[in-house]
């Protein structure tokens, strides 16, 4: 089989396959030495594999950096896309100094996680996850970026996230999940931006997100079998997103201090198993014009110290529930809509 992997370039780590006997020590530079690498040796300098795709049977990882020395480990094809096919999990590091930089690499038929990475401020770029046994990327630490990266078929979630100031996409460089067997996303933690992200075919809901202090742009979810963009938290700033032809609702999300930044909308959701007709127009219940953005919407640093410092707040005799915010397409300017006025779903399939 030739090259599916074209140059795959891997900076102090460990490629395992299966526990061998008499591992050795192996790199383009080991005491000045180009020592070839096999299956269970760990690897201690640049190494370059230009012939053949890594592949498994399903145990191990296809490469498993466990340490990447200061500041951790770059993981790049430095021509054409690289191959990681058939282990357990495809890429896989834990720890401060494991992985710095997943570049231009893909993961197939991985038995649990595509790439299983935590740790901070690393970042995975122009990678696909395929046929992923549970999760396509499964995430988690601080500062982390991912961006222009695909899951596509992930038995579980395309993205498992947890942790802080994460950043899944770019414009223009979006991170997309296609067909996952739970969620699309699936995003927990605080501080967490997703722009230009996309979720179709999922089983449950495209996104789902619980945390503090999100931002959620320009985010598309359509074709799902859940809600398009659903969950709770607080001091979130929702703008731009699209929910069509979801088998739940559009976009409905609860928690305390969520801000409209304008432009979300969403049509063609059918409200499945749910006494009430799924959220298409304006039917929010939250104080912000939907035809318009909020005055000022800050940025989420500032947010956070505002819902810090904020004074608690005393509870009544009888507990009430966080107020559900249900986004999709503006009413004309003249039309206001009051629940009683909402008119039912639509079933038609819009143009894209």
């Amino acid at each position: 089989m030739k090259s599916r992997l074209p140059l795959l370039l891997v900076a102090v780590g460990v490629l395992l396959v299966a526990p061998k006997v008499g591992a050795k020590l192996c790199g383009d530079n080991v005491d000045g030495r180009d020592v070839p690498c096999a299956c269970g040796d760990t690897v201690v300098s640049d190494l370059v594999l230009n012939d053949d795709p890594v592949l498994g049977s399903g145990n191990g990882a296809g490469v498993w950096v466990v340490n990447g020395g200061a500041g951790g480990a770059r993981v790049v094809s430095s021509g054409g896309v690289a191959t990681v096919e058939g282990f357990r999990d495809g890429v896989l590091g834990h720890g401060a100094d494991s992985v710095r930089l997943v570049e231009g690499v893909n993961v197939l038929r991985s038995a649990r996680d595509g790439m299983r990475v935590a740790g901070d401020n690393y970042e995975i770029r122009n990678s696909e996850a395929r046929d992923s046994g549970r999760d396509g990327y499964n995430t988690m630490g601080k500062g982390f970026h991912l961006t222009a990266t695909r899951a596509v078929n992930s038995g579980r979630f395309g993205y498992f996230v947890m942790g802080q100031d994460g950043n899944l996409g770019a414009p223009g460089a979006g991170c997309v999940t296609e067909g996952s067997g739970d969620a699309g996303f699936n995003i927990m933690g605080m501080g967490n931006h997703l722009v230009d992200c996309a979720a179709s075919g999922a089983h449950k809901d495209g996104l789902h997100l619980n945390g503090m202090m999100f931002d959620i742009s320009g985010c598309v979810a359509q074709d799902n079998r859940g809600d398009g963009i659903a969950g709770m938290g607080g001091g979130w700033t929702v703008t731009g997103n699209r929910a069509e032809n979801n088998d739940g609702n559009g976009i409905v999300v609860s928690g305390r201090e969520m801000a409209d930044g304008g432009g979300n909308s969403g049509t063609g959701n059918r409200g499945l198993g749910q006494q009430r007709p799924a959220a298409q127009p304006c039917d929010r219940g939250w104080q912000l014009p939907c035809s318009s953005p909020s005055p000022s919407v800050p940025g989420w640093q500032a947010r956070r110290a505002q819902y810090q410092s904020a004074p608690a707040r005393r509870p009544t005799s009888s507990p009430t529930k966080a107020p559900t915010v249900r986004l999709a397409p503006p009413p004309a300017p003249s039309t206001r809509l009051t629940p009683s006025e909402t008119a039912a779903p639509s079933t038609s399939v819009p143009g894209q």
